[in-house]
């Protein structure tokens, strides 16, 4: 039996040789007819199908909640039959309902729109639109078309998750299917390789302090470290510069081949009523009332105070895919001093302590997660908890 297997073995590799040139020397019509179709499209040459990552700037514009971090989607085009797609993730309108973002409601699906009319709204938006050509194999350029395809006949039916389902995971995410193990070779890049996912997000939102203070409260804090580069890419301008960066079979990965769209410059301004500046005025006011008798001031800092640490414990208790570093400010923000006014002689000189130990720990070893603006406003709270011991005032 054995003899019979190695005879066998010593055909095979005899012939197998003559059977792959056979397969080689098809003609394109006998490839075809192989697959089900009838004629001569070349279907493996390079330029059958062309895909372009796209990545639109950032707007400030109060209709787009999500756009402040700009967006990537993926442009596929096939000439010999005159397709020309934008593939897009697209979300229900975060302006239309909070509440149904923050519980983590919405729902975000793939969407086809041919380019000309896709490309059409940035324009009205005045948002310039950057195309980078991918350079993949033909086949895998194929495979990513489909997997396009299925993913729309999906409909919306993904919940929204900016670290999970955000634009530019996702393309990074449907080309690495495509490629089906071929690996993308990164260049080293400290900035990335050491940033969480929020970190990164953080940076990007440097010219909305607002913004940027709301998504150090509200989003998750999780460490990404131990993920690959590839993973940590949530922002879509970060995306384009690390894929130009890349090679794949030695050969650059992406390359910028001009804007599909020529929009406004980006505004750089920054608004001049700040999270630092709204946190030092709280802070003048808190030190003005602190040398008076009247004590209207205390409560609407314990108001404020004990409103926001309810919100604080609602987001992590309840939507946890919001609140995950909640807990972090709750030392700050939490109704308990409120509830416990009345005893504050027991305990509000060491919650203060507590507190300018916090402040000092975070200036010495400042990270950028913490706004310096919410340092500025736990400095009011200790002015607040400390005031009748230090100043010797009864509210």
């Amino acid at each position: 039996m054995s003899k019979l297997c190695k005879i066998f073995a010593l055909i095979l590799l005899f012939f197998f040789p003559f059977y792959a040139f056979g397969q080689d020397s098809l003609s394109v019509a006998e490839r075809n007819a192989a697959q089900g179709f009838n004629d001569t499209i070349d279907r493996l040459a390079p330029d059958f199908v062309t895909v372009s990552l796209c990545i639109a700037d950032p707007t400030t514009a109060r209709e787009d909640a999500l756009g402040t971090s700009g967006h990537a989607f993926l442009r596929l085009q096939c000439p010999v039959f005159n397709l020309d797609y934008c593939f897009s993730y697209e979300g229900e309108r975060v302006n239309d309902n909070l509440y149904r973002y923050l519980s983590g409601q919405t729902k975000m699906g793939m969407f086809a729109i041919p380019t000309a009319e896709y490309l059409e709204d940035y324009r009205r938006w005045n948002r310039s639109v950057h195309e980078y050509q991918l350079a993949l194999p033909p086949d895998a350029e194929q495979r990513l078309w489909e997997i396009m395809d299925n993913h729309i006949t999906n409909g919306i039916s993904l919940r929204q998750d900016l670290n999970k389902y955000g634009c530019a995971i996702t393309v990074v995410r449907f080309v690495k299917q495509a490629l089906a193990g071929i690996p993308i070779v990164y260049a080293p890049d400290e900035d990335l390789e050491y940033m969480t996912r929020r970190e990164i997000g953080y940076r990007s939102m440097a010219n909305h302090p607002w913004l940027r203070l709301t998504s150090m409260i509200f989003t998750d804090n999780k460490a990404d470290d131990t993920l690959p580069i590839d993973e940590k890419l949530i922002i879509p301008a970060d995306l384009a510069n690390v894929w130009e960066h890349a090679t794949l079979d030695g050969k650059p990965f992406a390359t910028y081949i001009g804007d599909a769209v020529e929009g406004a410059p980006l505004d750089e301004s920054r608004p001049w009523l700040t999270p630092m500046i709204v946190a030092i005025l709280i802070l003048l006011i808190t030190i003005g009332f602190a040398f008076t008798k009247y004590p209207y001031w205390d409560w609407v800092l314990l108001g404020g105070q004990a409103l926001f640490g309810c919100v604080l414990i609602f987001l992590w208790i309840i939507m946890r895919e919001f609140g995950g570093s909640a807990y972090i400010l709750m030392a700050l923000f939490n109704p308990l001093p409120l509830i416990f006014w009345h005893w504050r002689s027991y305990w509000a000189l060491p919650y203060a302590v507590l507190l300018l130990i916090g402040i000092i720990v975070h200036a010495c070893w400042p990270h950028m997660l913490i706004d310096p603006a919410l340092l500025m406003l736990a400095v009011a709270y200790v002015v607040l908890f400390a005031k009748e011991k230090i100043i010797n005032l009864k509210s």
